[in-house]
């Protein structure tokens, strides 16, 4: 079977799902429009990015601007594929950016499966869950219709989609709620990501293991949307409690999915000023992004890991966090409450409690049992997203559609 897979930062949700097609023997084509290189097996083509505007202009229309660009050399390459006879059994994209929107042009019979990850709606910006932002306004609401138009679009035009977690399909309109949907995580290792408590690393010279009392926290970029500014505002107390904790944050300084600061700043820059007399950042390591086998040996270490968020995605570093058998202190709601019990696989607190959050993380730091009792559980939960359970059930829609 010929399958094309198009994803702008490709492989993105494909990571696993690729390899394991080309297993079966399957003829793989993708299309992207970034530099970095293929595995050797895939075949791939290419599109320059968008042009920016060359005007300021609204949110919503910024998207289309993009989007009817990526759309436009998507169903270019198709065309040229066809014109070469390379003509796809199966169509997977991710439907965010507009690409799959011109591909009916040249293939109208040929079945797309999209993911289309969110309906956006106010609350996946923190609206009504965060108490320093507004009611939503009426220019917001506009945004958030030019995305959901898109992918108003993008389904109409599919013959199934796939969504990771039920909180994100429930954010699909009842017309999309059909036999069509499909949840369907993309799956996680969790023979990488498993627990090792022989690991160890330095930084800034100094020797980290499993018996430094660790506090790990997670995100692609630090922001209020996932709660980087309560955790921070957690730590001084812990710091006084907990004289030789090491806390290990990992993320970019980006806006992120939500509002960056109105400031202008990060909001690492902001948090840092605002508790700079009140940390000992000798003790506190920024470390960006780093590479998958350094983030899986810090959660092998960690003695807690924070994952907070408002209503949004569900990040796969939690579900990696929780294979590596990391006791979890998360926050209540969803998407977390989605693989996250209280008090049986991890505790949950408050987005608006750093007291709260404090208290939640030393009762696991000072408790090793129930450390223990919840990792184990941890681990156990993750086990259900492995890859040897999920890409099965993937393969399955792609073959049998």
């Amino acid at each position: 079977m010929r399958i094309l897979l198009i994803h702008q930062n490709f492989p993105g949700q494909f990571k696993h799902l690729v390899p394991y097609l080309s297993s079966f023997g399957h003829d793989i084509m993708c299309i992207c429009s970034h530099d970095r290189p293929f595995a050797h097996w895939i075949q791939g083509w290419r599109y320059k990015p968008p042009e920016p505007p060359k005007e300021p202009m609204p949110l919503s229309q910024h998207l289309w601007f993009e989007s009817l660009q990526r759309a436009a050399s998507v169903a270019d390459i198709c065309h040229k594929l066809n014109t070469q006879g390379w003509v796809p059994d199966r169509i997977l994209a991710h439907s965010g950016w507009g690409e799959t929107l011109g591909i009916a042009e040249t293939w109208p019979n040929i079945p797309q499966i999209v993911w289309p990850e969110l309906w956006t709606l106010p609350q996946h910006g923190g609206y009504g869950f965060d108490p320093t932002l507004p009611e939503v306004s009426f220019s917001q609401t506009i945004e958030q219709l030019g995305r959901n138009l898109m992918t108003r679009l993008a389904l109409n035009q599919a013959a199934a989609w796939v969504m990771p977690t039920h909180h994100q399909a429930d954010s699909l309109p009842a017309c999309f709620q059909d036999s069509r949907l499909n949840i369907i995580h993309e799956g996680i290792n969790t023979s990488i990501a498993s627990p090792n408590k022989n690991v160890s690393f330095y930084v800034r010279g100094r020797h980290v293991d499993a018996s430094v009392p660790s506090i790990t926290f997670v995100n692609r970029n630090l922001e209020r949307l996932r709660g980087f500014d309560l955790f921070m505002q957690s730590l001084p107390e812990l710091q006084r409690n907990w004289p030789d904790l090491c806390v290990f944050i990992v993320g970019d300084n980006g806006p992120g999915y939500g509002n960056g600061h109105p400031s202008g700043k990060t909001l690492r820059e902001v948090m840092i000023n605002e508790l700079a007399s009140e940390l000992d950042f000798n003790r506190i390591f920024f470390l960006g992004r780093v590479p998958y086998n350094q983030l899986i040996t810090l959660f092998q270490i960690s003695w807690v890991h924070v994952y907070l968020s408002y209503p949004f995605v569900l990040s796969w570093s939690l579900l990696e966090a929780m294979s590596c058998g990391c006791s979890i202190v998360a926050s209540e709601g969803m998407p977390v409450e989605e693989v996250i019990t209280d008090n049986v696989n991890g505790l949950l607190t408050s987005m608006d409690n750093p007291k709260l959050l404090s208290a939640r993380i030393s009762q696991l730091l000072s408790d090793p049992e129930s450390r223990t009792r919840l990792s184990k559980a941890a681990r156990i939960s993750a086990l259900s997203y492995d890859t040897s359970i999920t890409l099965p059930k993937l393969y399955k829609l792609i073959i049998d559609l």
